[in-house]
């Protein structure tokens, strides 16, 4: 009976740590796996998994100096882009001349397959420094949607060339992916009159 007893602790003990291992194993299991998803990003919607691409870059007017043009940028977000469209940040690469955007000029839409166009409110921002754009999206772009962006710059620049910018997409507010350059040519039409003599 003794020999019962003095055998009834040990087993008591066991059972208790038992009951403990078995509580936090699967706690230990939910961090760890937590843990791989935010190093893979597979749950996290601030992550793209394919990225968005810039489908083109076209202008209203190509003269130079004049004041009334529109920059467009249409940039498609794939359906397995795994996170929304929030940002878009648009710069000059190795500018002729550098074009200043008019911030509260922006405007933005998607683009349906069935030709409507369903108008996305905007924020922009300028760099003093850069002259970089950047358009946040009030509500962000769901994946599989095409949105068209348009600048209105306060002029077209007054040289002709070819003008580069560069688009960056992010799905949240710290981390971009660059997604193409985009390419304007700006070109003056004007013809000045010959002067001929009339002696």
């Amino acid at each position: 009976m003794k020999y019962l007893k003095r055998l009834a602790i040990p087993c008591l003990l066991i059972g208790l740590s038992m009951s403990v291992i078995s509580a936090v194993i699967p706690r230990a299991n939910s961090a760890i796996a937590q843990d791989l998803q935010d190093l893979t990003g597979a749950s996290s919607p601030t992550k793209f998994i394919q990225f968005p691409s810039l489908i083109s870059v076209d202008t209203s007017d190509r003269e130079t100096n004049t004041r009334n043009a529109i920059y467009s940028f249409q940039i498609s977000i794939p359906v397995q882009a795994g996170a929304t469209l929030q940002k878009v940040t648009i710069a000059q690469q190795d500018p002729i001349e550098s074009i200043t955007f008019a911030s509260d000029r922006t405007t933005a839409y998607i683009q349906e397959p069935s030709g409507d166009r369903i108008a996305v409110a905007t924020k922009t921002m300028i760099d003093p420094n850069t002259k970089a754009a950047s358009i946040v999206f009030t509500s962000p772009v769901a994946a599989g949607k095409i949105v068209v962006v348009s600048l209105r710059p306060v002029s077209n620049p007054s040289l002709e060339g070819e003008y580069v910018f560069g688009v960056t997409a992010f799905a949240d507010s710290l981390q971009g992916q660059f997604i193409g350059n985009g390419r304007l040519g700006i070109y003056n039409s004007y013809i000045s009159d010959v002067f001929v003599p009339t002696f």
